[in-house]
């Protein structure tokens, strides 16, 4: 469980920092275009990834909706840390 939830973190933090308003926030530098979308295809491949290996498990309903609960507490976490960070 601690894997999934380290790579839909992961997942969320490259997609969130894939727009350039985020990525000022944390000071970062401008990415062109294309190093944008390899930001935004590695978050939707990890979070996929994480969504394959919760299939592999022996119960995949349940697991499923595990996947979907890790998803929203990552989410709501990524979205907090952003929320707070734009208010300093």
């Amino acid at each position: 469980m601690i894997v999934l939830w380290l790579l839909c973190l992961a997942g969320f933090s490259l997609l969130s920092l894939a727009m350039p308003r985020y990525r000022r926030l944390f000071g970062l530098r401008h990415l062109s275009a294309r190093a944008e979308r390899g930001w935004r295809l590695s978050g939707f491949a990890l979070l996929l990834l994480s969504l394959l290996l919760v299939l592999q498990r022996p119960q995949p309903a349940e697991d499923a909706i595990t996947w979907f609960g890790i998803l929203t507490i990552t989410a709501l976490l990524v979205a907090s840390v952003l929320a707070y960070r734009q208010r300093r």
